[in-house]
């Protein structure tokens, strides 16, 4: 990875159709602000901002800007953090989309994040998927953490800096194990997080 790549920290580019749905919140912020979103954290407030605006939205036009807010986020932490998308087999449900982390054993079902965030209310199933073998010692990091205001919580611009600590953790976690083991950190991203022992 190089710090001049065009994709952040990561090896290629998105996939089609998460480029195309991460440029729909790209086109209305230009249209609404003028302004273009570069896909990184500091434009993050610009999607706060439509999203306050977008909770009110009908129904069909709600759930695209979620999906697509999703898209966006899930993207700018791929290319901060490196990663790879997993559409699942189904490029044509965004809900099933997540992004794997190179460093850890973690994956971000973002779009679904996107809809989270939005409707300001917790789902059934978490967006987050976390190796078994990593889980337990990410909830006592996380328990010493300041908590999160739930204005905060429900912000794109708050999961993003809760996802830096989580992927940081994470990572960390990994290359300390690799030291006991006497071996170099290990590449997830084509694994499921959920499999990684």
């Amino acid at each position: 990875m190089t710090d001049n790549s065009p994709w952040g920290n990561s090896f290629s580019p998105p996939p089609v159709e998460v480029a195309e749905l991460a440029a729909v919140v790209v086109d209305v912020a230009r249209h609404r602000y003028g302004v273009s979103l570069d896909l990184t954290s500091e434009t993050l407030p610009f999607l706060d901002e439509l999203a306050r605006e977008n909770r009110l939205a009908p129904g069909g036009v709600k759930r695209l800007f979620a999906l697509a807010a999703g898209a966006y986020l899930g993207e700018t932490l791929r290319r901060a953090f490196g990663g790879i998308w997993d559409l699942g087999g189904t490029p044509q449900n965004p809900e099933n989309w997540s992004v794997r982390f190179l460093s850890c054993p973690l994956a971000l079902r973002a779009p679904q994040l996107g809809e989270e965030i939005l409707a300001q209310s917790m789902p059934e199933e978490s967006a987050l998927v976390v190796s078994p073998a990593f889980l337990e010692m990410l909830e006592a990091v996380l328990s010493q953490a300041a908590p999160l205001r739930e204005e905060e919580y429900f912000s794109f611009c708050g999961r993003y800096d809760a996802l830096h600590l989580v992927v940081d953790v994470l990572t960390e976690a990994e290359r300390r194990l690799a030291e006991r083991e006497k071996r170099a950190p290990r590449w997830f991203g084509h694994e499921d997080p959920a499999n990684v022992v």
